[in-house]
């Protein structure tokens, strides 16, 4: 409590010095109106404030329901003001000039339908699919016709630099450790499991994809790799309107599903809500290939394995916004997601010397599971004052809960798989609760001469419950595995606490900020009675520098220190038997691991930037395969997939993006990215010292055809190299996807067709080799497939969005474990 009292304290004090600090600034405010023919409000209007001098853009503004709009603290100087709408001709006020702190009324501005005739003129303002920002790149997800019909992950996987791998972890420019945001809230997942969230989301709810490669100190510390933020869409004028959509896809498999958003607003109340099922069904198809040599014997498994898996997914939420007045709104919302799987799997495994076969393992595997969510938050904004002064507070509580069970039947039979020898069958049942409660205040101060002062604390209180309970079938009867089952607790909070200054100068551009974060960590494994208790406290400074060197080439330094912590599932030492040879386990002793980021970008005619990044992490967090000695049967054949804390890792990137207009109908994105990585730890009581070069890329290109149709062909390629996850040295990957759009029900409608991995070449492919023993793994899943989306538009298509809300939960939640 004492750490927690004196951040809390420490923010008090930063925002009462500069609360005195801002009390001397003189900046004034400027409002006015913008009419139309019939004393009618022109509503939403684009309002923009230009230097009387040049005509220079100085602050954009969007005109309310009564056509009135406001430009707050401005600086003295002499401006002029233009409004415009679609259809109608621009408007210009005359120059005036701002002095002292007196408030300018201006005369209202009238604007004319335009004198072309709109019935032969059509407007469509249709957002690039990429689009470069100074802090993060955007992806515009509802413009790409090849996402259509697909999943949350299929389109995240299509984003410039990012990649999948083997195991679903999402790569970053190269580097694991991403945290996932969902509507400015972290998902409080580990990364398997919000890799099967994404899985079962659908494309159609997204809006957007941020990629925030360096994250400011007001973001949490966590994600060495940065941050990945999907928006969901929302509906955007008083009234109601909404959304829906549907789809159908076949691989080798089925899946279908759909989903409904609905939203109404008036003076006082916003009401929305959304709905999303989505039932799939996958097949997937493993290869592991390990060779070693044990007590003088050199020995060979190789495993086929086929796994049929089916999924159902609801997800909910509905949520209120209450305006109390112009400067202070409260909202509550409710956050809902419930899963139901099975999976069949069955694997051989012929198992002998170099060149014979001496027996054949045949192991069964079935799992069915359930997981539920629910996410309440309440939030509330203030608008303290004219000079743009808010605060933000958020309350937030989750609970997750999954209950999963597992029967396991292994057979050893002869060299040919005909003569049966033995076999043993065991099961588990793996309960498990995750209650997580947070509370975050965040404050935006104004200061004079372009610069702003921010601040804001975090607290978060996580309880995890897992009970792994593992049974073996003797002689007709379940008897209890001691050495399998492991009741598992953890207890996690943290403080937090941040400052960030940002000032603009004539050129540049910098913001400075300081992030401290104190933990509490308690994990306690009762089955087997150990207890691991720490707290450690740390700074994360963050520095961004931007410069305008000339109208056609801007610069850009940045540093950020983050960290990954693990997953609340991979602290729990239990061990899941994937057959009795290959075992995968937790680590309790897990350490957080810390990056230092650096990276310089440059931007030329505002279209083709370039960045040059460098990362070195410290225990980076990783899946290592060791060899292993089963505990119940004395093989010493086993193998352990386990989370270690790799010593260090440094990785250097460099990325271009490219987005050209070829002609009014052919437009393309390109990315590349090529990397250099190099880790350092120990396996098996060796030193291991690994490194290559990658390169990845991914071109878009985008056809405008007559009749309201549209095309899209995406092509990627991912080198040779060593991937981030597990060290496996990977051979390259590829991909090409094609989609058609057509535009119907005036407009307002559209149907998607789209095939996904056209020549059906994705697929992984790795090998890992130390200490004479060497593992190689292949995975082929349904990469390629067609889909078919429609999608529908209705209501007023006007209606302002629901409130974007950051609740507290992002972190905490991106480390749950969700289920199957």
């Amino acid at each position: 409590m004492k750490s927690t009292t004196t951040l809390l304290a420490s923010f008090v004090l930063m925002c009462s010095v500069t609360t005195i600090h801002a009390q001397t600034i003189e900046t004034a405010k400027i409002s006015g109106r913008v009419m139309q023919t019939g004393n009618k409000p022109v509503e939403f209007a684009t309002i923009t404030l230009l230097k009387a001098k040049d005509s220079s853009l100085v602050k954009g503004a969007i005109a309310d329901l009564n056509g009135r709009y406001e430009f707050e603290q401005i600086k003295q100087g002499k401006y002029l003001i233009a409004a415009a709408y679609v259809g109608m001709s621009k408007a210009y006020s005359k120059p005036f000039e701002v002095k002292g702190t007196t408030p300018i009324s201006m005369e209202t501005l009238s604007l004319a339908a335009d004198a072309k005739n709109l019935k032969e003129v059509n407007v469509t303002a249709k957002k690039p699919f990429i689009e470069q920002r100074a802090d993060k790149m955007i992806v515009n997800v509802e413009n790409s016709i090849i996402g259509a019909g697909g999943t949350a992950m299929e389109v995240l996987e299509k984003s410039p630099g990012v990649s999948i791998d083997k195991d679903d972890n999402i790569n970053l420019k190269g580097k694991s450790g991403v945290v996932i945001m969902i509507d400015g809230k972290l998902t409080n997942m580990s990364s398997q499991d919000v890799a099967q969230l994404l899985k079962s989301m659908p494309s159609s709810n997204i809006e957007q994809i941020e990629l925030i490669t360096n994250p400011s100190a007001k973001y949490d510390a966590a994600g060495n790799a940065g941050i990945i933020n999907i928006k969901l869409k929302k509906n955007r004028t008083v009234g109601t309107n909404g959304n829906a959509s549907i789809f159908g896809a076949y691989g080798l498999t089925p899946k279908w599903g759909g989903s409904l958003n609905l939203n109404h607003r008036n003076e006082k109340f916003n009401l929305f809500g959304s709905y999303n099922y989505n039932r799939r069904e996958n097949e997937q198809h493993l290869g592991l290939y390990r060779t070693g040599t044990t007590d003088g014997k050199f020995n060979v498994f190789d495993q086929q394995n086929v796994r049929d898996r089916v999924s159902d997914y609801h997800g909910a939420k509905v949520g209120m916004d209450y305006f109390i007045n112009k400067n202070n709104t409260i909202g509550v919302m409710v956050d809902a997601g419930f899963r139901t799987s099975n999976e069949d799997g069955d694997a051989i495994t012929k198992i002998g010397g170099r060149e014979t076969v001496d027996s054949t393992l045949k192991t069964g595997t079935y799992n069915e599971g359930t997981w539920r969510r629910w996410a309440y938050n309440v939030n509330y904004r203030a608008i303290l004052d004219t000079t743009g002064r808010e605060f933000n507070v958020d309350l937030d509580y989750a609970r997750n809960t999954e209950k999963s069970g597992t029967d396991i039947y292994s057979t050893i039979w002869d060299a040919i798989g005909k003569d049966y020898r033995h076999g043993d069958t065991s099961r588990n049942n793996q309960p498990s609760t995750i209650d997580i409660k947070t509370i975050k205040a965040d404050y935006v101060h104004p200061l004079r001469n372009q610069a702003k002062f921010e601040a804001g604390f975090k607290l978060s209180f996580v309880k995890t419950d897992n009970d792994a309970r593992f049974d073996s079938l003797r002689n007709g009867n379940w008897v209890y595995d001691k050495n399998r089952s492991n009741h598992f607790l953890y207890k996690e909070n943290v403080n937090a606490a941040y400052i960030n200054f940002q000032k603009q100068f004539k050129k540049v551009n910098v913001q400075l900020g300081l992030r401290a974060e104190q933990s509490n960590v308690e994990g306690n494994s009762i089955t087997i009675n150990q207890v691991t208790d720490t707290s450690y406290f740390n700074l994360f400074p963050s520095v961004f520098v931007s410069y305008d060197a000339t109208k056609n080439h801007q610069f850009g330094i940045s540093y950020s220190r983050r960290l990954q912590r693990p997953d609340y599932g991979d602290l729990n030492p239990f061990e899941f038997y994937l057959d009795r040879y290959t075992v995968a386990a937790g680590n309790p002793y897990l350490k957080p691991s810390y990056a230092n980021n650096i990276e310089l970008t440059h931007t030329f005619k505002h279209f083709l930037t370039t960045s040059v990044g460098y990362t070195h992490t410290k225990d980076k967090i990783t899946q290592i395969v060791e060899s292993e000695k089963d505990v119940v049967t004395g093989d010493t054949l086993s193998i352990r997939y386990k989370y270690l804390n790799v010593a260090s890792s440094d990785v250097v990137n460099l990325n271009i993006s490219l987005p050209v207009t070829i002609t009014k109908w052919w437009s393309s994105f390109t990315y590349l990215s090529a990397y250099y990585n190099k880790y350092q730890t120990i396996v098996d009581a060796q030193s291991v010292s690994i490194s290559s070069g990658g390169f990845m890329g991914r071109t878009q290109q985008t056809f405008t055809l007559p009749a309201g149709i549209s095309a899209e062909l995406s092509v990627f390629y991912l080198s040779p190299q060593i991937a981030d996850e597990g060290l496996f040295r990977m051979k390259a990957m590829k991909a090409v996807d094609l989609g058609v759009s057509k535009q119907i029900l005036n407009k307002k409608g559209s149907i998607k067709i789209n095939v996904n991995d056209i020549f059906n070449i994705q697929s992984f492919r790795g090998s890992f080799e130390n200490a004479g023993r060497y593992t190689g793994v292949t995975s082929k899943w349904e990469t390629q497939q067609v889909r078919v989306t429609f999608n529908y538009r209705f209501g007023n298509t006007s209606v302002k969005a629901a409130r974007t809300r950051k609740t507290g939960l992002e972190d905490e939640q991106s480390r749950v474990k969700n289920g199957n």
